[in-house]
This record gives C-alpha cells, structure tokens and sequence, in this order.
C-alpha cells in the first residue's frame, strides 16, 4: 500500500466530516436525547411521587371510613340500647299498672264476694224456714244455725 498526497487528503477530509458531523448532528441529538432522558426520569419521578401520595390519600381516606364507621356504629348501638331501656320501662311501667289494676279489681270482687255471701248469709235463715214450711206445710222458724258451718260453706 502507497501512502501518498490523496491518503494524506482523505484523511483530514474524514477527520473534518467526523468533527463537522459531530457538531451538526451528533451533539444535538446527544442534546435531545439528554433532554428526554431528563424528561422522561422527571416524569417517572413525579409519578412515583404522586403514587406515594394516592397511597397516603387511599390510606387516609380508609382510616376516615373506618373511623365514620365505628362512629356509625356506636351511634347505632347507642340508639338501639337507648330504645331497649324505653322498651323495658315502658313495659315495666305497663305490667306495673296492669298489676296494680288486676289487684284492684281482685279486690272489689272479693269484696262484692264478700257482700254476697253476708247478704245471703242472711237470707238462709228464711231460705231455711220456707223449706221446712214447704216440707211440713206449715211454718216454723228455724233457729241456732252453726255460724261455723255457714261460713265453711260459703267461704270455701
């Protein structure tokens, strides 16, 4: 191989079009390139960064919930429980006037009873003479009935 003038020529001319090459098209693509590269790492971290945050606000948004229902939850459980002690007085309240009536009206008739059974307790001394007038077919008077007896009759 023969080096001479043309080598020499085609030498510096490849040297020229490598450094004019690389100031014309190589370091403005290393320039658009670079500035992607920064964009995209830019946007990558912005989304990490705003990840992290929905994370925080998805967390935050579950301890509100969780905390809006135990809070719903207490007030239920306060209001059930509230309206078992209205049911429980009310009823009580109830059964106590239904007993105080149930014993009231015990009462008035033991003593209609009691009436009855004194009015008829005086009754049977004519009861007694009109059966042994009817009996006999004339009219005696009975007498000295066995209060006792009267009152094992009626009283039982």
């Amino acid at each position: 191989m023969e080096f001479n003038g043309t080598f020499l020529v085609s030498i510096i001319s490849f040297i020229v079009f490598v450094f004019l090459m690389n100031k014309i098209l190589y370091s403005p693509m290393e320039k658009i390139v670079s500035q992607r590269k920064n964009f995209i790492d830019d946007n990558i971290n912005t989304a990490n960064e705003n990840n992290k945050k929905a994370d925080e606000l998805s967390v935050e948004r579950e301890e509100k919930l969780d905390g809006a229902k135990n809070d719903a939850r207490t007030r239920y459980n306060e209001s059930v429980n509230g309206f078992k002690e209205q049911r429980t007085m009310l009823v009580k309240k109830t059964q106590d006037e239904t007993s105080n009536e149930l014993t009231l009206a015990y009462e008035n008739l033991n003593n209609i009873s009691n009436q009855t059974k004194e009015g008829l307790k005086g009754k049977m001394t004519d009861l007694a003479n009109d059966i042994v007038e009817k009996v006999l077919g004339y009219r005696s008077e009975v007498q000295g009935f066995d209060n006792d007896t009267v009152n094992n009759i009626l009283y039982r």
